[in-house]
C-alpha cells in the first residue's frame, strides 16, 4: 500500500517503509537496509515499466544526466 501511494506522485517509498517499520517493531540495524533493497525493487520495477509502455526517450534522458551528475 506504501509504495503504490508513493508511485502516484513518483516516488518510490522510502520514507513509508521506514514508517511501517518502525510502527511493526523491526529492529534499527534492519530498517535501513531493508528500506534501501525495497526502494531498489520498486525502482526496477516501474522502471521497467516505463520502458515497456514506451516512454524512454534518450534524446531527454543524456541532458538529464548530463546536469544531474555534477550535483549527485
Amino acid at each position: 500500500m506504501v509504495a503504490l501511494l508513493y508511485a502516484i506522485v513518483g516516488h518510490v517509498g522510502g520514507s513509508g517503509y521506514i514508517a511501517v517499520m518502525v510502527l511493526a517493531g523491526f529492529a534499527p540495524a534492519e530498517i535501513r537496509p531493508t528500506a534501501l533493497a525495497l526502494n531498489v525493487l520498486v525502482s526496477v520495477i516501474a522502471t521497467v515499466a516505463f520502458l515497456r509502455a514506451g516512454h524512454f526517450r534518450q534524446r531527454l534522458f543524456w541532458p538529464f544526466v548530463a546536469g544531474s551528475l555534477p550535483l549527485a
